[in-house]
């Protein structure tokens, strides 16, 4: 499993209190949002990690190098083949992004590397049922712009709902609180920023959002009045003489 995918697991999830004496000690949660940033230079993403970045992607690079030890999961964007892959591998890349359905299919066939695809256009309803089946960490999807429209909530909500895979989506660094909020709860595992030197105060207003809970039900039911639920008084009938 890649670090990309624990980190996405363990978000928002506190560690159980323990018991007894050192009941109450329960570890604070992880933030419900990983922050991640887009980078052009391999060089800089140490320097993101220890400004709070969870995940780095890189664009646009020929050659990957010091990046295993970096904190931060660190993934590369590009069409690669099985040998690619393993150049990467060995030199501490996480995680690979795949072009959308175009890519080469090859990193699908191992499992020594993280996968994730960015989606750009739109897919049918099966196309994005059938992403749920290959196993990928995730999906990176388009800007979201501020403020929030209902419209693109939707579309947010669709595509966590058929593909049924954890999102990244890319987003402004002047994204809200409240935007982040309905994000998260419409399945957004992370936001992907372009500029690192706003991850402090996107990562600021992260760790300010409410823990993830279920909404509260308002089904009304409807009340039978009690007098018809009266049994029929059948005297009449005992009375009848045959």
């Amino acid at each position: 499993m890649s670090k990309l995918s624990q980190k996405i697991r363990a978000a928002g999830r506190a560690e159980p209190a323990p018991l007894g004496f050192a009941a109450g000690a329960a570890k604070a949660p992880t933030d419900s949002l990983l922050c991640g940033v887009r980078l052009g230079d391999p060089a800089a993403a140490a320097s993101a990690a220890s400004k709070g970045a969870d995940f780095v992607i890189l664009e646009g690079v020929t050659k990957v190098r010091g990046v295993a030890k970096v904190d931060a999961s660190v993934g590369v964007a590009g069409d690669f083949d099985a040998d690619a892959i393993k150049a990467l591998v060995k030199a501490g890349v996480d995680f690979v992004v795949l072009a959308g359905p175009g890519a080469n299919a090859a990193p699908l066939a191992d499992e020594s590397v993280g996968r994730v695809m960015a989606l750009d256009g739109d897919l049918d309803d099966t196309h994005l049922r059938l992403l749920g089946d290959l196993g990928l960490d995730a999906l990176v999807i388009a800007a979201t712009e501020v403020p929030l429209t209902i419209e693109r909530l939707l579309t947010v909500r669709r595509l966590s709902s058929l593909a049924r895979t954890p999102l990244l989506a890319n987003a402004k660094p002047d994204i809200d609180e409240k935007s982040l909020e309905l994000l998260r709860d419409s399945g957004v595992a992370g936001i992907v920023l372009d500029d690192a030197g706003k991850l402090a105060a996107v990562k600021k207003r992260i760790a300010a959002l409410p823990p993830r809970g279920r909404r509260k039900e308002t089904h009304t039911d409807a009340l039978i009045p009690a007098q018809a639920t009266t049994p029929h008084d059948h005297d009449e009938d005992d009375d009848f003489d045959e």
